[in-house]
């Protein structure tokens, strides 16, 4: 490679790099703001849809929480992990878990159509137990029909 092209992949690589990182950080934020259509933009954009903000939140997580079906059909369409908790090391909640503690039936059927684990235990918290302590009864039956255990 010439020393001229090593230049320009030096000065051009990182700027790229740069434009990558708040792309995805836009899509973070979009999700948290509850923004489909800016959602599904950075999707095709080339947003990760695993992407995370500081905290370890996911577009997934944030739209889950939210009951934005229509964003987490696109997330997992686009790549988002099903499972992926919002922190590290699956330390934290899952998608399915805050879709439960909102009573999001729509989102937690979708989410169990792509293969979100019905009985994800993170810390002792699960999909059911989630849904049982807010009293979310239709939550609670969907995930024992889809085999939820405690």
């Amino acid at each position: 490679m010439s020393i001229k092209a090593r230049v320009i992949i030096a000065l051009v690589f990182p700027l790229f790099a740069s434009c990558t990182q708040e792309v995805d950080f836009q899509l973070v934020t979009a999700a948290r703001a509850g923004n489909t259509a800016r959602i599904k933009t950075l999707l095709d954009s080339g947003a990760d849809a695993n992407a995370t903000n500081r905290p370890g939140w996911t577009a997934l997580v944030y739209s889950a929480a939210r009951g934005n079906s229509e964003a987490v059909h696109a997330l997992l369409l686009a790549g988002a992990g099903v499972d992926r908790s919002n922190r590290e090391a699956d330390k934290g909640l899952t998608p399915l878990i805050y879709a439960a503690r909102g009573g999001h039936l729509v989102t937690a059927r979708i989410l169990l159509e792509a293969g979100a684990d019905a009985s994800a235990d993170r810390g002792g918290m699960t999909p059911l137990k989630m849904a049982t302590s807010r009293e979310q009864t239709s939550m609670v039956q969907l995930l024992q029909e889809a085999g939820a255990r405690e």
